[in-house]
């Protein structure tokens, strides 16, 4: 349970947004693949002249609305998530060019997923809710003979085809995310729970 007076979990909160939001903008400016809901972002941005972060903000609504249908009650960290994650990355996509070169791409493409990494941890030990997406996934994995893996791969991979099929841009990087960003949130979880308010 957060303690109301503690100011830390709300700083970890606030904190964990702009890191976020920095890791979306480099894996997209990459040019080597997106993280599937950002290929779906960034198909829709190309249809309708809407921004990334706008359209970021549009599906966490939506995956609030959803999982609340089934039950699962957002946090104050959720809602948080669902109004500041698409301003921070409009911010990041504004300041951060296209790579100019492979070794920069690559260099992109590893400091968006460590960067990821870090701001999911820094989030969930802020102890305020989940993420709306995440909540997402908690609703599907309540459905009988779905886990929280087999949701969570089910969500990804429709945003995803979605995406694609819509003219979104997926590549190497979306694979190499895939693979790795299990580990390094796993990795980024375990270093700021260490000292978990």
């Amino acid at each position: 349970m957060v303690d109301a007076m503690d100011v830390r979990p709300w700083l970890r909160l606030l904190a964990a947004h702009p890191m976020v939001g920095m890791s979306v903008a480099l894996l997209i400016r990459s040019e080597l693949g997106a993280a599937p809901w950002d290929v779906f972002h960034q198909a829709v941005a190309g249809t309708t002249g809407l921004s990334i972060g706008m359209l970021s903000n549009a599906t966490a609504a939506l995956a609030i609305a959803v999982a609340l249908g089934f039950g699962v009650r957002p946090g104050v960290g959720t809602i948080t998530n669902a109004l500041l994650l698409g301003p921070c990355v409009n911010a990041a996509l504004a300041v951060v060019p296209t790579a100019s070169s492979p070794i920069v791409a690559g260099a992109y493409l590893a400091g968006g997923i460590a960067a990821l990494g870090l701001g999911t941890g820094l989030y969930l030990s802020a102890r305020l809710g989940s993420g709306p997406r995440d909540s997402l996934m908690v609703a599907l994995a309540r459905r009988p003979g779905w886990t929280t893996a087999r949701a969570r791969l089910a969500l990804e991979l429709a945003v995803l085809a979605a995406g694609v099929a819509l003219g979104g841009r997926a590549g190497i990087g979306t694979l190499i995310y895939a693979i790795a960003i299990g580990p390094v949130a796993h990795a980024g979880i375990r270093f700021f729970m260490k000292d978990s308010p």
